[in-house]
């Protein structure tokens, strides 16, 4: 399940740690985070899941709904347009917590 499906509140932090309060199989409200930094990369301007540190070399981190953004910056040193990746597509809630599929 898309982690915002469940979710009462969800915000970033750092620009590279969401956390939220997600219900659990109970219907009990948890706590939890998870760091995109883990996941998420910057290939030449774009962002990459399956990749590190996005974070590091992204300007402009914000969270617009569910949809991470940012400027990247591409390997000649120029940036692209604002970028954007959706994380309901890979973050899920697994029984109150945040997880990566």
């Amino acid at each position: 399940m898309s982690f915002s499906a469940s979710a009462q509140n969800y915000y970033l932090e750092d620009g590279h740690i969401l956390r939220a309060t997600i219900a659990d199989e109970e219907g009990n409200w948890q706590e939890s985070s998870i760091d995109l930094d883990e996941f998420i990369g910057n290939e030449d301007g774009w962002f990459m899941w399956d990749g590190v540190n996005f974070s590091h070399s992204a300007n402009g981190i914000r969270l617009e709904g569910t949809t991470l953004t940012a400027e990247l910056p591409m390997r000649d040193g120029g940036y692209r347009e604002r970028q954007g990746v959706d994380l309901d597509d890979r973050i899920s809630n697994q029984n109150g917590r945040l997880v990566y599929n």
